[in-house]
């Protein structure tokens, strides 16, 4: 779509990225490099030839005189408008052989693939980690579950996982068979987990467990990323349907679950967490 052909410009398709980004608001090369994916050498070089077209300008940093930001010029702002005028009509004419529902599914599709992709950009620059818990995360993942239901306001609540027995052992209490749990680490912090084990009473179904992530790292789809995981475990295990309960007022988490087709059942066997008042099941 950025090629010269399709934009009606001369611009390479790096020169019509750093336009677009520009015009959100001034950058510097190194924010640019970081947006764009791109060295910092290969961004200066550019930049230097859209300012010798005259497409930029650029200003001096009022404290540090040796750096730079940059903005769109009157004419840069012309050839941005041309750009995108281009790239709207080649969508539509991309689009033009589609029925409504299927622009719609297209849509609704690239839009999570672009969530999905600046997650997994998030995520790898933070050195995520997905590892089975050990004894040493016990107390670190305690205190987060624990933090999960005040935040939640729901600690008030009778008959929920707060209350379990096991919450400070976690790595003993999923050791036993069909079970296990699973830590998330970003730079080498706890900052959430999960875990499955076979749901009581029931044959072939595995019930997701104590899916929790701190607060502090919402908005990087690591709930997402940890239940993806949760679930090709429990595939492997040869488990046939995972089963979960939870609460009205985890509206997010239940938005997550549907997301994955979960479906909405009847409450199935035996967890003790009389307090939940969600039951959800997917086939695996």
């Amino acid at each position: 779509m950025l090629s010269r052909k399709s934009s009606g410009t001369e611009l390479s398709p790096l020169q019509s990225h750093i336009l677009i980004e520009l015009e959100a608001k001034p950058c510097g090369v190194i924010e640019l490099s970081d947006k764009l994916c791109v060295d910092k050498a290969s961004i200066s070089r550019t930049i230097r030839s859209l300012i010798e077209a005259h497409y930029l300008l650029r200003e001096q940093d009022k404290f540090d005189g040796r750096a730079s930001t940059f903005r769109l010029s009157d004419i840069g702002k012309q050839i941005l408008d041309t750009i995108e005028h281009n790239a709207d009509r080649f969508t539509e004419d991309a689009l033009s052989s589609s029925s409504d529902h299927e622009i719609a599914f297209f849509l609704k599709s690239i839009k999570q693939l672009s969530i999905g992709l600046r997650n997994a950009r998030l995520q790898r620059d933070a050195n995520l980690t997905i590892r089975h818990i050990t004894a040493q995360d016990n107390a670190a993942m305690a205190k987060l579950i624990r933090n999960s239901f005040c935040e939640n306001k729901i600690d008030h609540l009778d008959g929920v996982s707060l209350h379990d027995p096991e919450l400070d052992q976690l790595s003993q209490a999923y050791q036993k068979s069909g079970a296990s749990y699973w830590v998330a680490e970003l730079d080498g912090k706890i900052i959430g987990g999960a875990g499955l084990a076979p749901l009581f009473g029931v044959n072939d179904t595995c019930e997701l467990q104590k899916l929790f992530f701190s607060s502090q790292v919402k908005g990087m789809g690591l709930g997402r990323r940890m239940l993806a995981h949760i679930l090709s475990q429990a595939k492997s295990m040869k488990y046939t349907f995972c089963y979960l309960e939870t609460l009205n007022e985890l509206k997010d988490a239940v938005k997550l679950y549907e997301a994955f087709d979960f479906q909405y059942t009847p409450k199935l066997g035996n967890t003790g967490h009389n307090s939940c008042d969600i039951y959800m099941l997917k086939k695996l």
